[in-house]
């Protein structure tokens, strides 16, 4: 029987998905978890991969994008990098593109869609969120999912445009503007992968003996200083070259540029997300342990997609008690 309190209330189902690369396969099991329960999405906003997920499953193409990406390869991920000079990133998005084309159509606009889709994206000069409600969907999606060195930006009118997760990366509040009552988040940024980070910190402070871990640190001697690592110059271009790629220098391992990059913007998320949550939050909050997979681990998507399952599977109880609650 409905609830009869139900007409004092916005019964739209609102969905939020989170920025977080290959995480963001997570995202697939959340719509085919919602849709056993029987619970509807009214409402989409999603930020880079989220709203990549969103579109996909706006055009009706979520159950192939999943067949796909459970057998996506090294081979295929690299298909997708169309290098270029790196002068405001490593990659021009037009393999992507490309991509997407086989899930969604050229000529789609966001407006023309059952489900309205709000598709983040970021002003690269003001830092504010851009968001679309209108235009050419895979345009839309380039700018979104511009991670910062990696895609060149997308030009937009007197700006550029970068990754929607820089500015929002849990678009809750998108959401809510856009008229849902009941809101579903998934945050894929509930926390920071500190083990690579310890081994940086650890190899340099061991250097001056510290355990920079331990709960007592020791006395430090400030007459004999501090020594800063310094990158130890190699002669010949294939040193040089070798030397950037796995970054080594004696006993200290630093991150790979991609490294840096990915960690650099799950902090970034994770600040966000926490800021995002303390003045919007939604109804229900589901969050996948993915900590330790990496941005471009899209060939892991068996493992991500079921994890996304399981979190979901945490939330069933809140999530059939609310619903009844509010629809």
């Amino acid at each position: 029987m409905k609830n009869p309190l139900s007409i004092f209330r916005n019964g739209k189902v609102g969905l939020a998905l989170g920025s977080g690369g290959a995480k963001g396969l997570s995202h697939i099991a959340v719509f085919e978890y919602l849709a056993g329960l029987g619970i509807p999405v009214d409402i989409i906003a999603g930020s880079s991969i989220g709203a990549v997920v969103g579109a996909v499953y706006c055009c009706g193409k979520l159950e192939t994008f999943r067949h796909d990406m459970l057998s996506f390869t090294k081979k295929e991920l690299l298909s997708m990098f169309d290098l270029t000079m790196p002068r405001s990133g490593l990659l021009k998005g037009n393999d992507f593109t490309e991509f997407m084309k086989r899930y969604i159509p050229a000529d789609a606009r966001i407006e023309d869609f059952n489900i309205p889709l709000a598709i983040v994206a970021t002003d690269f000069y003001s830092g504010k969120g851009i968001v679309f409600r209108k235009g050419n969907v895979l345009e839309a999606l380039r700018a979104s999912v511009s991670i910062p060195g990696v895609f060149v930006p997308v030009a937009y009118n007197d700006t550029f445009l970068v990754d929607g997760g820089v500015a929002n990366p849990l678009p809750v509040d998108v959401v809510k503007r856009s008229g849902a009552g009941f809101i579903i988040a998934v945050n894929l940024h509930p926390g920071i992968k500190t083990s690579r980070v310890k081994r940086y910190v650890q190899s340099g402070a061991e250097k001056i003996g510290i355990n920079a871990f331990s709960e007592e640190l020791p006395e430090i001697d400030d007459r004999k200083g501090v020594t800063i690592p310094v990158e130890k110059k190699q002669s010949g271009w294939m040193k040089n070259l070798e030397q950037w790629i796995s970054a080594r220098n004696g006993k200290t391992v630093y991150p790979s540029i991609f490294e840096v990059l990915s960690q650099s913007i799950d902090i970034m998320g994770y600040a966000n997300t926490v800021s995002m949550l303390k003045h919007y939050r939604p109804t229900v909050l589901i969050e996948p342990d993915l900590l330790n997979t990496g941005t471009l681990d899209f060939t892991d998507a068996y493992r991500i997609i079921t994890e996304g399952f399981r979190a979901c599977a945490d939330k069933k109880s809140e999530l059939n008690r609310k619903i009844k609650f509010w629809i």
